[in-house]
């Protein structure tokens, strides 16, 4: 699978390469992101160093929560939101303040 830029238009172009492929392959991608969102973002997209640094300090119970959600999306062929880097998001008391993901 191709690395995106963690942008707005990189996230598109990953769903839709997603949506293309076939059952199996999508939930094997699925399984994967669910185990671990982090590892996933790093190895299906071009990250900034700041957006690094930034999924480098998530909690690992946000890790899992991140992960299965997008996992749900993927299943379902639905949309994957991920919203930029806060600009406070150095001085959030933890992850679950920095991040959401937008299930339709």
């Amino acid at each position: 699978m191709a690395q995106y830029p963690l942008t707005p238009e990189g996230v598109k172009a990953k769903e839709e390469e997603l949506c293309k492929l076939d059952d199996r392959e999508l939930i094997n991608q699925a399984v994967i992101l669910s185990k671990d969102a982090r590892a996933w973002i790093f190895k299906n997209f071009e990250l900034t160093e700041e957006q690094a640094a930034y999924y480098n300090e998530l909690h690992e119970d946000f890790n899992y929560y991140l992960g299965w959600q997008m996992a749900s999306n993927v299943i379902g062929r639905q949309p994957i939101t991920i919203e930029p880097i806060p600009a406070e998001a150095s001085r959030a008391s933890n992850s679950r303040k920095k991040t959401s993901v937008s299930v339709i």
